[in-house]
């Protein structure tokens, strides 16, 4: 069982299209709105991005039911390379195997049709070894980095106290190739054993052909080969519960905390080059699993308000605690606190926002991905609450991320609603959710 829920996670990356990773946008809303929500959040997503901002909302509750998002982030087209990898690698198997046997037939029978076979299983190992080859050095160095939540959340807003409830899980995984500098000189040596006895005359082709046979490993393997495959990962189950009031005295300011549980299990799993199903776990031992403690908090302020039309400030800091796991190889997956500073303009009819990372963010999974300091900017159209129509902008201040526009879709009818939202910066980036749920 644990075995294949390493396969699984890992096959997620190398098998799917969409698939979260630095960017830490949940709810559909927000990202739509380029990450925005400090300051514009509603009673469906201020759990996840502003904790204070359930204290100034006047819906009664909402119950969003299911709650799905997915991201993948590969800046130099790992996933692609990776399956032209996999077809290379199955190819060379395949072939290598065949030389293999046609060899072990030579060496218990000598005839010259056996010598024919052995020598024209080599030529063609030789081909299959050469596209390997040239698919292996495409692909070192590079990494992906991605990752999924499901979920479900229940608020209650109030001034006086406001509740929510959320219970999700959420995959967040890193996987990179690396290449081994003396794998050079074992493909260039077996692929000079195989044209030799490709070459090789019918009176030394058994020779010659055995000694290329020594650098085939069993099932069909290059021996000796060192580069991998490698993926990290870990998926997190969380319950938070959220709680939110007003505070008169402070000058009207919300003030709110989430609590959150948090079972951690980790992954850390490597696979050779030229395993062309993709990266496997061979134990158990791949795995580990711990359980946190962490919280957020977070204030909001309306600033200015006149009639519907509302400025708003907030700040909320993610993840107080800092918290580092091992892995089973002693790798770690960090989880650092992250704070965000937001202001925004609401109405019945249109609502914009800004945030800022005022924290240099680092990847979850070490060894994955970059720093990271997001500038966000969003705007919504909001039909008298039948319908939405959203877009935003994701900047990295540090450059290390493309910028990220995305827009989205909202409908609402009778309580009932329905958001789905996509991002994509070109083929690096891409992102899309989907939410359901009632909202009274």
């Amino acid at each position: 069982m644990k075995k294949t829920a390493a396969y699984l996670i890992v096959a997620a990356l190398f098998g799917t299209s969409a698939v979260y990773a630095q960017d830490q946008t949940y709810d559909t809303r927000s990202l739509a709105l380029g990450g925005t929500g400090v300051a514009i959040s509603n009673t469906r997503n201020a759990a996840f991005l502003n904790p204070a901002a359930l204290a100034e909302q006047q819906d009664r509750f909402a119950w969003e039911l299911p709650i799905i998002s997915a991201r993948l982030v590969d800046e130099k087209n790992l996933q692609s390379d990776v399956d032209s990898l996999k077809t290379t690698a199955n190819g060379l198997t395949a072939a290598l195997t065949n030389f293999r046997n046609a060899q072990a037939t030579l060496q218990a029978n000598p005839t010259v049709a056996n010598v024919t076979a052995a020598q024209a299983s080599a030529t063609a190992a030789g081909t299959a070894l050469n596209k390997f080859n040239s698919s292996i050095s495409v692909v070192g160095g590079k990494a992906l980095t991605g990752g999924a939540l499901a979920g479900t959340m229940l608020a209650i807003p109030s001034k006086r106290f406001a509740f929510a409830l959320t219970l999700d899980a959420r995959v967040e995984l890193g996987a990179q190739f690396n290449y081994a500098a003396a794998d050079q000189a074992t493909v260039l040596n077996l692929s000079t054993a195989l044209t030799a006895c490709g070459a090789a005359s019918t009176a030394t082709a058994a020779t010659v052909c055995q000694a290329a046979a020594s650098g085939v490993g069993t099932n069909g393997t290059i021996s000796g080969l060192q580069s991998q495959l490698v993926a990290r990962g870990v998926v997190a189950k969380d319950l938070g519960i959220t709680m939110a009031h007003r505070f008169d005295s402070l000058a009207n300011t919300d003030i709110g905390i989430t609590p959150k549980f948090t079972q951690l299990r980790t992954y850390d799993v490597v696979s050779s080059a030229q395993s062309g199903n993709g990266i496997t776990s061979s134990s158990a031992s791949s795995e580990n699993t711990r359980s946190i403690f962490n919280f957020d908090i977070g204030v909001a302020k309306s600033l200015a308000k006149s009639g519907d039309a509302d400025v708003k400030a907030g700040l909320v800091v993610k993840d107080v605690l800092s918290h580092t796991v091992k892995t089973v190889l002693n790798n770690d997956i960090t989880i650092k606190p992250r704070a965000t500073a937001g202001v925004g303009y609401t109405s019945k009819l249109l609502s914009y926002g800004m945030d800022l990372d005022l924290l240099s963010n680092k990847p979850m999974i070490t060894g994955f991905g970059s720093q990271s300091q997001f500038l966000r900017l969003g705007a919504e159209f909001d039909a008298w609450r039948w319908a939405q129509v959203r877009v935003g902008y994701r900047h990295d201040m540090k450059g290390n991320y493309k910028n990220l526009p995305s827009v989205g879709l909202g409908f609402s009818p009778f309580g009932l609603h329905m958001d789905v939202s996509y991002a994509a910066a070109g083929q690096t980036e891409k992102a899309a959710s989907v939410q359901l749920g009632l909202n009274f």
